[in-house]
């Protein structure tokens, strides 16, 4: 089969295929798995989101969106249900998706892996959502009928349709386009996350507090985060830098549907001044007070913009500075997800799969089955994870007692 050119990507994307980064969106599941009509669920779901299917090629020009003759792997097996990606083997010249299922007994993980370079956690679980959708139609005998979607435009194309452009325009020199990586790459980075999830209780009080202080949930645990990273970093809390992201499709007129965009975000740095209270509320709504900020006077949407409009001579990466970066991904509240009569999907969590040199740890907070979790995302066998487990579940506990 000839395989042919969707569109090069811009550079909102081909940055994570250079570091052929892969993002896993992982469900627990109780109860009884029929591997045959999940197979053929996520088939369905494949033909419907093109992109999955799709294959990146480099060349003189930058990374190439290219149709792909083969099918996205689907793989059972016995093992840790902790470990969502092991045994799986993904190549984004063949595939950015895959569908790896982790089984013990009656329980099993259900990782989707899908490049980043094609959908954002936002894109990426109103496909998990659909997924389960057919899933439980062909445990049901309803016949599918998903209708099929375009491949999703880029950040740069969905800002520029809107009248958003950077605040200068791209000097000489940049954005170049990426080169292919070189022959001889970083063993890829695996991260098994490892979870804290609050329970339904300290969820209900956690959104309570930002209720009654005016502060939201993300920001309260934004606050607790940092404060935790200063003690287990034993660095000054205003040395920190927070980087965050931020879903635009909503802040956009017209608004965004979950797919239509890749990576529809912005980025955000913060840094807790000296004047502010080092408590988790106040920290909470200064972080919120700023993003209100950014939002209002257009910053926050041309974030991604800017950053790329600067040629790369003008921002070189110090990793010294990695020491001072505490950063998170907010994947908001998932969206509803169906199962038949006998399963049960038990929670949601993060993984990821990706090629660097300097390895990095950080969070992914999300909403699933009305209670948060906060992914705590660091290679494999990094021995800080215990105590900065334990510094971060006191931290927030601080928050939710007695309330």
């Amino acid at each position: 089969m000839t395989r042919a050119a969707v569109r090069v990507l811009a550079p909102s994307e081909a940055i994570h295929a250079v570091k052929e980064a892969y993002i896993g969106y992982t469900v627990r599941a109780a109860g009884r798995l029929e591997p045959e009509a999940l197979t053929t669920a996520f088939e369905a779901v494949c033909r419907a989101y093109p992109q999955l299917s799709a294959r990146v090629e480099f060349g003189e020009h930058g990374v190439a969106l290219t149709e792909s003759d083969i099918r996205p792997v689907v793989r059972f097996a016995d093992g840790d249900l902790d470990r969502p990606l092991a045994g799986l083997d993904v190549d984004q010249s063949r595939s950015l998706s895959a569908l790896n299922v982790v089984r013990d007994g009656d329980e099993a993980s259900v990782c989707l892996a899908i490049q980043h370079s094609i959908a954002d956690a936002h894109h990426a679980t109103a496909i998990l959502s659909t997924l389960w959708s057919c899933y439980t139609d062909v445990v049901e005998g309803v016949p599918l009928d998903v209708p099929r979607h375009p491949y999703p435009r880029s950040l740069e194309d969905l800002l520029a349709e809107r009248g958003i452009h950077a605040s200068t325009p791209a000097a000489p020199g940049g954005p170049a386009a990426p080169a292919a990586p070189p022959a001889s790459r970083p063993d890829p980075v695996v991260r098994h996350v490892v979870q804290h999830r609050l329970t339904e209780a300290e969820t209900t009080a956690l959104a309570e507090l930002g209720h009654r202080e005016k502060v939201t949930i993300n920001g309260l645990v934004s606050g607790a985060i940092l404060l935790a990273e200063a003690e287990i970093r034993d660095m000054p809390l205003t040395d920190l830098v927070y980087r965050y992201s931020v879903n635009l499709r909503t802040r956009l007129r017209p608004p965004v549907g979950a797919t239509e965009g890749t990576n529809v975000l912005g980025g955000v740095g913060f840094k807790v001044t000296g004047g502010l209270a080092h408590d988790a509320v106040a920290i909470g709504r200064a972080i919120g007070e700023q993003l209100r900020a950014g939002l209002a006077d257009g910053s926050v949407q041309r974030s991604i913009l800017d950053m790329f409009a600067r040629p790369a001579a003008a921002k070189p990466w110090d990793p010294s500075l990695a020491l001072t970066v505490v950063s998170i991904m907010n994947w908001g509240v998932a969206p509803p997800m169906r199962t038949p009569d006998g399963l049960r999907l038990t929670n949601l969590h993060s993984a990821s799969r990706m090629r660097e040199t300097i390895a990095l740890g950080g969070y992914v907070m999300s909403s699933f089955g009305g209670r948060v979790g906060i992914d705590l995302g660091w290679p494999e066998g990094d021995p800080s994870l215990p105590d900065r487990l334990g510094c971060l579940r006191e931290r927030l506990t601080r928050l939710t007692r007695d309330l």
